[in-house]
């Protein structure tokens, strides 16, 4: 690899320069209906000089598989109207066109390459009339809109290219370059070179391992071009890992398909961990297989190596998707392996340690191991799935530092790749969040959306992340977060109905979000084995143990027990409850059982300590960086200051709600917790002021037992008429 290579690699783009402009450009495609993730967002943008009207003609040309970031993009963006019009009245002299041809293949933005292919001095070059379309600056050059070196590879024809091809080639080779040399000469050929294949082969194995995929795999591609069957079968496992690597996992499958069933069984037993990775991430099921067909039959290690690394992959897949049966099966294949080969546990024991932290029982987990993922992603998760958030950020922010150099034993070559980056950077957002640091977490995973592929980990908590961050701040999901939803492989399905009803929620629309909270319990309540936090405020309780750190399974048994608490036990709770709250170390954890605390305070008459609540919620809400909350509890307290005004009097200029509150369905959601199902349905009709006579007829049962449910009811909730009950649902309404 020359350092000149390594120049002309992409670079990402600075976040704070692309983001606000991928934010508008991926706006305008989703109002097209033209749904781009962002990063292939960001990479458009840079190749087409953030014109959003080119952008969304080239983004809309493209595959839906290119558009979702699963292909690469092509190496010749599609021709637009935008492009021609811009282009096609440029008038060149026959020199000024091949500088430029030369200039747009180039694979190095040096500035003595460019001269030396083109045969012209760099003072010429510096100097011609070429200066307006290039810009020049400490011996590098680029085009001053880079939409033009789009236009002369889509208008240049092969004879063309071929022969500037051919000129790099020979400016290389005279520069001691014989990499770069051996690329543009195999990129002009009209025929297959053999000859080139072994150090194409070399580079593209260079690349993908300092964390190029893309260029791995183009590298890798042309050697294919030119090989015959061994180097084809090496150049298809290099091109199917890079892709992987780099996201691309459409990609990934077509390369690696080639090697089923007709390639070598060592070619095969090398593609099966990445195979595994793009055809769970495409289809979201870990491929159906009969491990016999593909086990080792023999002692050899390095072929039970590569099966064990596979069994692991599957295993760690199948965990993510809570296929716990087939999780199983292949955490029984990975622990023969490790023993066959003589690991000691170094390809096992990050594996098991990953699947049962996903299951929940985190007692059983075994020690972590080496690299970005095992030692990085894992052991993060580990430490603060154990309750030390503090050193599982410290973990990934070693390893997104890069002072993680081990081989990973389960992603080898895939250390540097994008992949493992953004499993990186979602455990990082998903810890912040379970910090309690909204602002933080929120950040991280914003930069990473218009970089990485954040829809592949987990299957696809980073999309979930990004709208519950989102819905945090601001109320609802924004552009990015709705792009990378939409654009999710076609196997990863991610239930939207508690983001739907978390938006309700803090809008005040409480009986929509109880609407939204129960479908979803009746859908099975579909939610990743790592919990990302939503709410538990109103709707039905899941009882379920989620995988999470200790302080947010006491948060949640915090917010259950107030829900659940009867009048009667009222005062004698509240307090104990209040003294827990303050233990928590999230302010937002600690900042929603203070605002249900003030909230049901409030409801039972009591003001002054419900506004003592809430005023501490509204302050740690903002301290964590979720506005949104901190905006919904301001609210609440204005409620407050309007029901005393209006008590004592006072004048009080104040905007009015956005809804109106509807008792009927606050209450509903308030005492489902307290009162059985026929308890409530009497309840409901009690408040609508229907007399025991007619609520008997409704519900098909006698007044008698009417008065029986009554008075349970009354029991329950503290009250003791029918006045006070319906006093109660309003006061619900307005403060819960």
């Amino acid at each position: 690899m020359t350092t000149a290579w390594l120049n002309a690699v992409s670079v990402r783009p600075r976040i704070s320069d692309a983001h606000g402009i991928v934010t508008e450009l991926t706006a305008a495609l989703l109002e097209q209906r033209i749904e781009t993730a962002p990063h292939v967002v960001a990479q458009l943008a840079k190749r087409l000089n953030n014109d959003t009207r080119t952008v969304c003609e080239v983004a809309a040309a493209l595959t839906p598989s290119q558009r979702r970031g699963h292909s690469a993009l092509p190496r010749v963006l599609p021709a637009t109207r935008a492009m021609a019009g811009l282009f096609e009245p440029l008038e060149l002299s026959d020199d000024e066109r091949r500088l430029l041809v030369i200039a747009a293949l180039c694979s190095v933005d040096d500035v003595e390459v460019l001269a030396q292919a083109a045969e012209i001095t760099v003072e010429t070059l510096a100097m011609g009339a070429n200066g307006v379309h290039l810009k020049i600056s400490r011996g590098r050059f680029a085009f001053v809109d880079p939409r033009l070196g789009e236009w002369m590879l889509r208008t240049a024809h092969v004879e063309e290219s071929a022969r500037a091809h051919d000129r790099l080639s020979r400016a290389h080779l005279a520069r001691d370059e014989p990499v770069l040399a051996d690329w543009h000469r195999a990129r002009g050929a009209q025929l297959r070179i053999p000859a080139v294949v072994p150090t194409l082969l070399t580079e593209a194995r260079s690349l993908v391992n300092r964390g190029h995929p893309l260029w791995g795999c183009r590298v890798a591609a042309e050697a294919a071009e030119h090989s015959g069957a061994g180097e084809g079968e090496q150049a298809y496992l290099i091109a199917g890992a890079s892709s992987v690597g780099a996201g691309y996992v459409n990609d990934g499958v077509e390369w690696l398909r080639a090697l089923f069933p007709r390639g070598r069984r060592e070619s095969r037993a090398q593609a099966l961990a990445n195979v595994f990775i793009a055809e769970t991430c495409l289809h979201g099921t870990v491929p159906v297989i009969d491990p016999a067909e593909h086990r080792p039959r023999g002692e050899d290690v390095a072929h039970w190596r590569r099966w064990g690394r596979a069994a692991g992959v599957a295993a760690a897949l199948c965990a993510e998707r809570a296929a716990h049966s087939a999780m199983r099966l292949w955490l029984a294949e990975l622990r023969e392996a490790d023993a066959r080969t003589g690991a000691n546990g170094t390809l096992r024991d990050p594996v098991v340690t990953l699947c049962w932290m996903l299951t929940g029982e985190t007692s059983l987990a075994a020690p972590c191991g080496t690299g970005p993922f095992s030692g990085g992603v894992i052991a993060a998760l580990r430490h603060a799935l154990d309750g030390d958030i503090d050193e599982g950020l410290r973990i990934i922010a070693r390893a997104r530092a890069g002072l993680v150099s081990e081989p990973d034993p389960l992603l080898v070559g895939l250390e540097n790749s994008p992949l493992v980056e953004a499993y990186l950077v979602v455990t990082e957002a998903l810890l912040y969040f379970w910090h309690g640091d909204i602002t933080t977490a929120r950040s991280a995973l914003a930069a990473a959306l218009v970089t990485l592929p954040v829809g592949l980990p987990f299957a696809g908590m980073g999309s979930t992340l990004a709208h519950r961050l989102d819905i945090a701040v601001d109320g609802a999901p924004g552009v990015l977060a709705r792009a990378v939803a939409a654009t999710l492989p076609r196997g990863i399905r991610v239930d939207r109905l508690v983001d739907h009803g978390l938006v309700a929620y803090l809008a005040g629309r409480n009986s929509k979000a109880a609407r939204m909270l129960t479908l979803w319990r009746d859908r099975g309540a579909p939610e990743h084995p790592l919990a990302v936090p939503g709410f538990d405020e109103i709707g039905p309780l899941d009882e379920r143990a989620n995988v999470e750190p200790p302080e947010q399974t006491t948060a949640r048994a915090l917010r259950h027990r107030i829900r659940q608490l009867p009048d009667a036990a009222w005062q004698r709770e509240h307090a104990a409850i209040a003294r827990a709250g303050r233990a928590l170390r999230s302010p937002f954890e600690r900042a929603r059982v203070e605002a249900m605390l003030g909230s049901v305070s409030v409801i039972r008459g009591e003001r002054a300590a419900g506004r003592r609540h809430l005023d501490i919620a509204q302050s740690l809400f903002e301290d964590a960086g979720a506005e949104a909350w901190a905006a919904a509890v301001a609210e609440r307290l204005r409620r407050v200051d309007v029901r005393e005004a209006a008590e004592t009097g006072a004048v009080v200029v104040t905007q009015e709600p956005a809804t109106t509150p509807d008792p009927h369905h606050a209450s509903r959601s308030a005492w489902a917790p307290l009162l059985t199902a026929r308890e409530l349905d009497v309840a409901m009709r009690v408040v609508e002021g229907l007399p025991n006579r007619e609520i008997a007829e409704l519900l098909g049962i006698t007044v008698r037992t009417i008065e029986v449910h009554t008075g349970r009811i009354f029991a329950k909730l503290g009250v003791r008429n029918r006045v006070q009950l319906t006093v109660l649902a309003h006061r619900t309404a307005r403060h819960l």
